[in-house]
Parts: C-alpha cells; sequence; structure tokens
C-alpha cells in the first residue's frame, strides 16, 4: 500500500521532470520574487488603517495603481518584443526597487502610495517579460506543465511571505518595503548570472532587419487582435473573472478586519498563506486531472468556484469558514491562472509573445480599475457583505460567457 502511494506522488510530480535548466532557473527567481511581493496586497491595509482614508477613497488609490500597472504592461510587452526579454527584465526589477525604497522611510507619508502607484507601472512592465520567457522556453506539449510549475514557484514564495507579511506590516512596517528592495535585487543577480537571453532567433532576425532598414513594425497588437477576435474576447471576458478573484485583496481583509478589529491584519495574513498552501498543496494534482481539457474550458471552470467562494462569504463571521471559503475559490484561482496563460499564449505569435503576454495583465488590471472604486461605494452606502451578492452573479455572467466561447471555438474546428 506504501509503495503503491509513493508511486502515485511519484507519477504527479513527474510533470514537472525533463524541462529546459533555465525554467528551474526562472522556477527559483518566481519563487524568490514572490517573497518578496508582499507591499502590494497589504496596500489596502495600509490606506485603511494609517492613513485613514474611507474605503471609497482607497478605492479610487487603487484604481490608479492598477492603470499604472496597465500602462506598465504596454511598455513591457513592447520593450521585450523589441530589445529582448533579459536586459528589460533587469531594467524594469531595478526600477521598482528605485521607488520602493523611499518608502521605508516615509512613516504614513501620502507620498508612499504615489510612489508606490510608479512602482506598479514597472511591476506590470516585469509581467509579459516572465510569461514570454516562459514561452520561449515552452512548447505546445509541455506548455500547460511549464505554466502550472512557475504557479506553483510563485505561490510558495508568496506564502512564506505573506506569513513574514502579517507581522512585519503590525509591527516593523519599515522593513516591509526594504524585504521587498532586498528580493528584488536577488533576483536580478540570478537572472544576470544564470539565465541566458530567450527571444527566439526569428524576433531577434526580425528587429534586427526593421532596426537596419529604419522600419518601425507594422503590426500592432490591435490589428493581429482584430483578425484573431476570439483572443479579444476572451481577454475581455477574463476581466469578469479577475474582477471576482480581485476581491481578495480589496474587499476581503476589509471585512476580515470589520470582523476581527485590530488583529484583522494578521488573520489577513494567515488567510493569504492558507491560499498559498492550497495552491502548493492542489497544483500539481489539478493539472494532472485538468490538463486533458482545453485551457478555455478550464477557465470556464473556474468561474464556478470563484462563484460559490466568494459568494458563501456573505454569511460568514467565523475564521475556519473564511478558509473553507478560501479552499474552493482558490480552486478557481489555480484554474485561470495556469490556463489563461497558456490559451494566450498558445495564439500568440512569436514576433509578439511580450504584447500578447501583456494581455493577461491588463485584463486583470482592468478588472481591479474598475472594481475598487465601484464596490467602495457599495461598501460605504451598503455595507461589505452586499459585495459577494455582486461578485457571485459576476462570476456566474461571466463563467456563461466564457462557454459560449469554448462552445463557439469548438464548433469552428
Amino acid at each position: 500500500m506504501k509503495k503503491y502511494s509513493f508511486q502515485k506522488i511519484n507519477n504527479i510530480f513527474s510533470i514537472y521532470k525533463g524541462f529546459p535548466r533555465a525554467i528551474y532557473i526562472l522556477f527559483i527567481c518566481r519563487l524568490i520574487n514572490s517573497m518578496g511581493y508582499f507591499v502590494f496586497p497589504f496596500l489596502t491595509l495600509f490606506l485603511t488603517i494609517n492613513l485613514s482614508l474611507g474605503a471609497d477613497k482607497v478605492g479610487f488609490y487603487l484604481m490608479f495603481v492598477e492603470t499604472s500597472r496597465i500602462i506598465g504592461a504596454l511598455f513591457g510587452g513592447k520593450f521585450t518584443d523589441i530589445f529582448g526579454r533579459k536586459r528589460t527584465l533587469i531594467g524594469f526589477q531595478f526600477a521598482i526597487a528605485f521607488f520602493l525604497l523611499p518608502c521605508a522611510f516615509l512613516g504614513n507619508s501620502l507620498l508612499i502610495p504615489n510612489l508606490l502607484t510608479i512602482a506598479a507601472f514597472f511591476n506590470g512592465a516585469t509581467r509579459p517579460v516572465y510569461d514570454a520567457m516562459t514561452v520561449d522556453l515552452s512548447n505546445s506539449q509541455n506548455r500547460n506543465e511549464i505554466f502550472s510549475f512557475i504557479y506553483l514557484g510563485i505561490n510558495l514564495g508568496f506564502g512564506i511571505g505573506s506569513l513574514v507579511a502579517g507581522f512585519l506590516y503590525s509591527h516593523y512596517i519599515k522593513l516591509l518595503f526594504l524585504g521587498n528592495v532586498g528580493i528584488i535585487l536577488i533576483v536580478c543577480f540570478f537572472i544576470y548570472v544564470f539565465i541566458s537571453e530567450t527571444l527566439p532567433y526569428d524576433a531577434r532576425l526580425e528587429n534586427k532587419k526593421n532596426r537596419k532598414n529604419n522600419l518601425v513594425e507594422k503590426k500592432s497588437l490591435l490589428s493581429i487582435l482584430i483578425k484573431k477576435p476570439i483572443v479579444l474576447y476572451f481577454s475581455l471576458v477574463s476581466v469578469l473573472f479577475y474582477l471576482a478573484h480581485s476581491q481578495f485583496f480589496f474587499s476581503l481583509p476589509l471585512q476580515i478586519n470589520d470582523i476581527f478589529g485590530q488583529v484583522g491584519p494578521q488573520y489577513f495574513g494567515m488567510v493569504m498563506s492558507f491560499n498559498c498552501l492550497v495552491v502548493v498543496s492542489i497544483t500539481m494534482p489539478l493539472t494532472v486531472v485538468s490538463r486533458q481539457n482545453k485551457p478555455i474550458f478550464n477557465v470556464y471552470l473556474s468561474g464556478i468556484f470563484f462563484a460559490i467562494g466568494f459568494g458563501m462569504l456573505y454569511w460568514i463571521n467565523q475564521f475556519s469558514w473564511i478558509l473553507i471559503s478560501t479552499f474552493i475559490w482558490t480552486i478557481g484561482e489555480i484554474l485561470i491562472r495556469i490556463n489563461a496563460g497558456v490559451y494566450i499564449a498558445n495564439h500568440s505569435p512569436v514576433t509578439h509573445r511580450g504584447r500578447f503576454n501583456s494581455l493577461v495583465t491588463i485584463s486583470g488590471s482592468i478588472s481591479r480599475i474598475i472594481g475598487p472604486p465601484i464596490l467602495g461605494l457599495i461598501i460605504i452606502n451598503l455595507g461589505i457583505r452586499q459585495v459577494w451578492v455582486l461578485i457571485f452573479f459576476i462570476s456566474i455572467a461571466a463563467t456563461g460567457l466564457m462557454y459560449l466561447l469554448y462552445l463557439t471555438e469548438k464548433g469552428s474546428k
């Protein structure tokens, strides 16, 4: 029996064997980077508790942060396609550290959210670069498994960082920023030393030809999307899925703070860690079970878990039930995080991988732009619990629309 169980576990882990060496280095980089990525998740609490801002004003601040992230993603996608992945990524990472560093010494100044807005621009710019590198190093046969593997590393690091962040936020908020800066510099070192340029030869050749003839690439991201409308529709519908998931960082910490008071930030840190624990525990078996499905179908399934997991928060007052809710919607998170990137990657031309992969970041950021101001007003006027009624119906609508896209794409083949 023990031997049989060991073989089953070994078979699950085998899906992460045989990748290019650079993928394992990238896994380490994303893990380390995520350990330091704990400033932005605590931004909602910082603005409400430290700066004493109302939920409506916090919503508008977060809207500016996400607008900055979208613009950054567009720039990052363009830069990584033209100038290559490695130097673009290192440059943007250094810029994030540069704007986070002063935040450690400003106390409760209103300058901090302004600096974080600028840092969010460069943070958004790094995401399509990371995703483009992952696509470069994968193929259609192993792309699901590689995206799953990288996502696992991100959450493993995020889980470790979240526990530390909950403690630092309550006692040593200065170290919250300094720790993030230090970890970014470590990641830059790893990328510089251990990862070679991954921009495909065909793309390098075309860029070289364009520069030689003083040409600007004629095909813009929008012009290609018009020729591939299914990708554009997928990105637009994805906004609704990300709108539901984004409440993890906006409405949920506010509700936890409302229920538990002063210890709310520590409870929220535990929820973030539990979320990461669930991701680390079930990403591999969920990947094995779902990899036979089309990526778009798996994204459709994620909406069902969002509707149940977030919808039930309307009735919840106990921390144990918050954890049950988190377990349910985290399954939806895993499904969309792995499969949305794979779907976009499978439809992206080699010369535009950076720009196409920016669509994932843009969809998520749009949801966080429109969400906080609207939901902030709902919280102020109707109370925090009414948010979950709206999120339930948004998740159901998103699920239905994504299933229609799935049927459309299936019928066109």
